[in-house]
């Protein structure tokens, strides 16, 4: 009777973390990730993500944002997806990036995996807003927040 129980507990231990990360989100690397191709601007991703109880993703290792190029590159859709970076100061040299979170925190970044030439953003042209870029392979380019210019991708 004690070891029916704890495979009972087992299973449902499992069944649970798995409905953690069901469709249509899906699990890349420890994280799990809602990617939209609809076009949208960065503001109306902060919101659809916030609409479903989620945020824009951040990526706080190296690794993570790795990873989801490597998952964008195989879907090869050919836009590019915002995510949760932002630029909160176009005073500072090379900006001032920061993760936003879900509860309106920022996370500054800790690692630089900005593309050759970026950020490459001015106060004439600000292009606050962090963005995996399909022309570049997926890597990391600062772009304008305004316009319906690309997907987004949600984190659970």
């Amino acid at each position: 009777m004690l070891i029916f129980t704890c495979c009972v507990f087992v299973l449902l231990m499992i069944r649970c973390h798995a409905d953690e990360c069901s469709y249509p989100y899906r699990r890349v690397g420890k994280g799990c990730y809602l990617i939209q191709k609809d076009k949208t601007s960065a503001d109306d991703a902060f919101a659809k993500c916030l609409r479903r109880g989620v945020y824009l993703a951040n990526f706080e290792t190296l690794n993570e944002a790795l990873l989801m190029k490597y998952e964008l590159l195989k879907m090869n859709s050919g836009i590019l997806f915002y995510v949760g970076g932002r630029n909160i100061n176009r005073y500072t040299p090379g900006g001032d990036w920061r993760w936003i979170k879900k509860n309106g925190d920022m996370v500054k970044m800790t690692y630089f995996a900005f593309d050759t030439g970026e950020p490459d953003g001015s106060l004439s042209a600000p292009q606050d807003c962090l963005v995996f870029y399909a022309p570049r392979e997926y890597r990391f380019h600062n772009f304008h927040c305004a316009g319906s210019y690309g997907g987004y991708i949600c984190e659970k």
